[in-house]
């Protein structure tokens, strides 16, 4: 369960060490001429050294590395500063269509991202629609069926995964629109209409050296074997496109931290929290206990309202902290005394909690840890079955009576 938070965040950007390790995972829009080489040398021309890594087998989606092992492997090696993620050409744009994984597979690629370096950002690579659009996917969606069609699916799809996953947008179909509007005779792509020339791959290195180092390659020297003045044009268009635009591209956007925990476990006195960074952590319950443990089971000395403060510093400098609401401790028991009913309420499935105990004239009620009261029901035999949210709730039985027994429950 996430705890109910109030949460603010001091996120430090990224420090441009003189090594930027960036991991690319695509296909062969990636592989071929070799881009993130081609990153790496435009990069070196303008004093910045870039470590690249690859993994891009032909035609494969951004589902296919969840299950490949290269990629999976090349993720876990080191603490990259970015990892690339480009999806196949055709299904980026039938994201806004909602025909493709790309969305699950993108979150769970970033989890298992995050998972291995806190710190590292991840960029989604826009690539361009098709010379003369998608002719497979037309008939189905007509959306697709034209460049101006496909390209600007591209644009809202990969927006739209960046947007969810807090990540990068390396625009290069949008510099690759640029092109094609002010030097057509530039040409992007091979014969199949599809895979990027040596001029389409030089695009999209400059296009990601602006987006990662967020300046210009205006001045680089590497020209790859491209003539001096096509390779100038298109630095100049790569920097427009992504410089004039840093917020559209989500490049004002930190790659925070949270210090959002799960409830392990909350017994009538103890409360244990955890929270999976690989940072440092400090913890302070308003009765002034402490603990700087990644999990740290809290025992309360009596019964009262309490708050618990997390302090949480990622491995990158980014700082956040938590304060919970108040919520009441005490021990599990009768309010009133001469109430010996043994009421007990447990989670028995998803989303339902089970009382027994009763005699067919009791009533359950059920709070969240803001006192809001979300179930209240009258119990018609000795059991039932209520539905209820997910989370740590406070509940009261209420007997004929009148007299009333509480506890809390976990609801997975």
């Amino acid at each position: 369960m996430r705890s109910l938070l109030i949460s603010t965040a001091l996120l430090a950007l990224p420090a441009y060490a003189q090594d930027t390790k960036v991991l690319f995972l695509g296909n062969s829009y990636t592989a071929v001429n070799d881009l993130p080489n081609t990153l790496r040398e435009l990069a070196l021309s303008l004093g910045d050294t870039v470590e690249v890594g690859m993994s891009a087998p032909g035609g494969y989606a951004l589902e296919d590395h969840l299950g490949y092992a290269p990629s999976l492997a090349a993720i876990a090696s080191q603490p990259w500063d970015y990892v690339v993620m480009q999806e196949q050409s055709q299904w980026g744009a039938l994201i806004v269509e909602g025909a493709t994984t790309t969305a699950s597979a993108a979150v769970l690629l970033c989890n298992a991202i995050e998972a291995n370096y806190e710190c590292t950002y991840p960029v989604f690579y826009m690539t361009w629609g098709h010379e003369n659009g998608d002719a497979f996917s037309c008939p189905t969606f007509p959306s697709v069926c034209t460049y101006t069609g496909m390209q600007q699916n591209l644009r809202q799809g990969y927006l739209q995964v960046a947007n969810y996953n807090n990540g990068y947008v390396s625009p290069v179909g949008e510099a690759w629109k640029q092109v094609r509007a002010t030097h057509p005779l530039i040409d992007l792509y091979q014969p199949d209409g599809s895979h990027p020339t040596v001029e389409g791959t030089y695009l999209a290195a400059c296009v990601f050296y602006c987006t990662l180092f967020q300046q210009d390659c205006i001045n680089a020297t590497f020209t790859s074997t491209l003539q001096p003045d096509t390779a100038a044009i298109l630095r100049q268009i790569a920097s427009s496109t992504v410089l004039d635009s840093v917020t559209t591209w989500n490049l004002d956007v930190a790659n925070g931290t949270n210090a959002i925990w799960s409830l392990l476990e909350f017994t009538s006195n103890s409360y244990t929290p955890f929270h999976p960074g690989q940072g440092t952590h400090y913890w302070e319950v308003s009765d002034g206990d402490t603990s700087t443990s990644a999990q740290p089971t809290f025992v309360f000395p009596a019964d009262g309202w309490y708050t618990i403060t997390h302090i949480y510093t990622d491995p990158c400098g980014n700082t956040d902290t938590l304060v919970s609401p108040p919520f009441e401790v005490y021990f599990t028991g009768v309010e009133e005394a001469g109430t010996t009913a043994p009421y007990q309420v447990q989670q028995t499935g998803a989303g339902t909690v089970e009382v027994t105990g009763c005699t067919g004239r009791e009533r359950l009620a059920l709070f969240d840890m803001q006192g809001r009261l979300l179930v209240n029901e009258r119990i018609g035999g000795s059991t039932a079955q209520v539905a209820c949210p997910s989370g740590l709730l406070f509940w009261t039985v209420t007997d004929g009576n009148g007299m009333v027994m509480k506890g809390k429950v976990v609801v997975r």
